[in-house]
């Protein structure tokens, strides 16, 4: 129910909020004793983030070539992050749960006591309050992180207090500049891995081949639609989605998989009820031809599947990030809230070899309110329809064309 749902949104932010009060109970945990050793990184940001993140990830063993390293990350990316290669160990938490459950949380921070790493590395820009937290829990020697991401999309720090934020900030030996609000965030990861003293210059990310059951790839040729998102802020109508789904069947002769997580398969029986309602007698022809993937694939498998299309379109989630890392080519619906941010790609090294990572945006002069003010059409916009408008004036025809 829509109370539910409420409340419980209401409930995560108030424990997030209350979380920064918790720094004033706590000791920065440092090693005790003999036998300190090995990287601890962190990294328990979303998915998306982290694909993008791997392109800099690829250093940590160039930088600390002597030492075990050991990633903490959100579970959603522990069995990716297990296979890149990149990392000795890897440490899952369950990122949601971690800000909400505090008994969790402690669990989680008792679980490092008795390590005891030489270096831990905070890798997130907008490092939240639970990120320092961990961190804070975590016996290391040295400390390192960027220095934090303080605007509206880091909503975690921007609620805290400012004592609250320099506490957090001195759980850190070392802060890095973060490069100005205007990188791209394959460019910040680069700050942040120069900052540690490699030279490094950033391109797309690379995610190895995953090994997965024969069948699991569907016959070519095909394209993927990920029309869901982690906000229906940044979800593109579905209508618009079916039109298009439409067109590669009619025109391109191509079949559609819809991908997405198990709690976006409302939106398959959207789609096709879209094309039953435009195309009627028609519609058989497009029934074989529209596949439903919600929920029933593993992220290696995701991976594999986007690896093996002909395209994939799809809003700002994590599924246009796995075609950059796959090297398929891809085309995204794109709001402009954090515009520059995490779209469009911009690399540092040449990759002119590297399918693109095309962006279908409205192009508004108020693109990037994240880092300004949401205008107040836009506003009205947002509480009429759960959308941006630069999300509503991206047009189907304007999607075709990329295609």
């Amino acid at each position: 129910m829509a109370w539910r749902d409420t409340w419980e949104k209401a409930s995560r932010w108030m424990n997030i909020w209350m979380s920064q009060f918790r720094i004033v109970f706590l000791k920065n945990r440092r090693p005790a004793g003999q036998g300190v050793n090995g990287i601890a990184v962190i990294k328990i940001d979303a998915i998306g983030d982290f694909l993008i993140w791997l392109d800099s990830a690829s250093q940590y063993r160039k930088l600390y070539p002597e030492q075990e390293i050991t990633l903490v990350c959100n579970t959603a990316c522990a069995e990716i992050a297990g296979k890149t290669g990149f990392f000795d160990a890897v440490i899952p938490v369950q990122s949601r749960r971690f800000e909400s459950d505090n008994r969790y949380k402690k669990e989680i921070w008792d679980s490092f006591r008795d390590k005891h790493y030489h270096t831990l590395l905070q890798t997130a820009y907008s490092r939240t309050i639970d990120m320092d937290l961990l961190a804070m829990n975590i016996p290391a020697e040295e400390k390192i992180a960027f220095v934090a991401d303080e605007s509206r999309v880091n909503l975690s720090r921007y609620m805290a207090l400012r004592s609250i934020r320099k506490k957090l900030d001195d759980v850190y030996d070392r802060l890095i500049p973060s490069g100005g609000e205007d990188l791209m965030e394959l460019e910040r990861n680069a700050v942040f891995i120069r900052g540690l003293g490699q030279d490094f210059q950033a391109g797309y990310p690379s995610l190895p081949q995953m090994q997965v059951q024969q069948g699991v790839i569907p016959p070519r040729p095909y394209v993927v639609i990920f029309p869901g998102a982690s906000s229906g802020k940044k979800m593109w109508p579905i209508e618009r989605y079916a039109k298009v789904g439409a067109y590669i069947v009619s025109e391109k002769g191509m079949d559609v998989y819809l991908c997405g997580g198990a709690n976006e398969a409302y939106l398959y029986r959207q789609f096709v009820d879209v094309l039953e309602a435009a195309r009627g007698r028609d519609m058989e022809r497009y029934r074989d031809r529209v596949h439903d993937l919600f929920g029933k694939t593993t992220l290696p498998e995701l991976a594999e599947i986007i690896r093996n299309a002909d395209l994939f379109v799809g809003n700002d989630t994590s599924g246009i990030h796995f075609a950059a890392a796959v090297n398929t080519r891809g085309i995204c619906i794109f709001g402009e809230f954090a515009y520059g941010r995490f779209l469009p790609y911009r690399c540092e090294r040449s990759c002119e070899d590297h399918e693109p990572v095309i962006v279908c945006s409205a192009q508004k002069d108020c693109a990037g309110c994240a880092y300004g003010t949401i205008t107040a059409e836009c506003k009205e916009h947002l509480l009429r329809t759960g959308r941006y408008q630069c999300m509503d004036e991206v047009s189907v025809e304007q999607v075709l064309r990329e295609i």
